[in-house]
């Protein structure tokens, strides 16, 4: 005979559960009002900032703002609506003093009316710290590579020798500077390169495509005031995956007059 298993009978949480629940998340939790006030927060708070939970409520939540975001949240606020969900970074001042770069997703806890709001907020300082690390260290590469007496480059395949990209030391190298010689038929390196030796530097560089080797070639350039001197072109070919040549770069530099 089968036997059912009998319904069990569920009764609301209590306070106190609602409030260990709320303090085990690891996102903050909180509720303001139409003063934006912080009315309600959970323990995360206190995790991330180091500020205590009784020094918040009752405090606007822009006492907490680093003074160069307030005027975004002041602008949020203006064009809140009680059917919206909105989204915003901003930093926090911690206890110590330290930044910590936050996401809010903010809404209306009622519907057909805006005041209070509630809203859950991620610390999201790891991330933006990593993003920034590999911004600087971009720059300082960038500024390594712009300070070279030498043309960096990438460049198509074509008898003019498009570029795609070029360094600031190419202003060095040719007289021409980095805007004008990028995707300007006018101002090619293939146009620049001495009549007699064009064929030459062509040849060569096909060769190292079709061995996927690199190149190492010297020949005679005419700079933008006529002056011509003679370079070295190191590169190397880019392929896809199927082994299409897709363009070549590689470094140029002057070594003789």
């Amino acid at each position: 005979m089968l036997k059912w298993p009998s319904k069990n009978v569920t009764t609301e949480p209590s306070a106190i559960q609602l409030n260990q629940l709320l303090n085990s998340l690891s996102d903050v939790v909180m509720m303001l009002d139409d003063q934006h006030q912080i009315t309600m927060i959970n323990q995360c708070w206190q995790d991330i900032t180091g500020i205590n939970i009784e020094q918040t409520q009752g405090k606007a939540f822009t006492d907490f703002l680093h003074p160069e975001d307030i005027p975004s949240w002041t602008q949020l606020m203006q064009k809140m609506r009680s059917d919206s969900r909105e989204v915003i970074w901003f930093r926090l001042i911690s206890a110590s003093g330290e930044l910590r770069w936050c996401e809010m997703r903010l809404q209306s806890m009622e519907k057909n009316k805006l005041y209070p709001l509630s809203a859950t907020l991620c610390d999201i300082t790891p991330q933006v710290r990593n993003e920034q690390v590999r911004h600087a260290s971009y720059r300082s590469l960038q500024s390594l590579v712009d300070r070279l007496p030498a043309m960096l480059y990438r460049s198509r395949n074509n008898i003019s020798w498009s570029m795609e990209y070029v360094s600031e030391g190419c202003e060095h190298v040719t007289g021409y500077s980095a805007e004008k010689m990028l995707n300007q038929p006018q101002v090619s390196l293939g146009a620049m390169i001495h009549a007699a030796d064009a064929s030459y530097v062509w040849e060569q560089v096909q060769i190292a495509l079709e061995s996927h080797t690199t190149f190492n070639i010297q020949y005679r350039l005419t700079q933008a005031n006529g002056q011509e001197i003679v370079v070295l072109d190191k590169g190397i070919g880019l392929y896809s995956e199927s082994g299409m040549v897709l363009g070549v770069e590689g470094i140029i530099f002057q070594i003789a007059e």
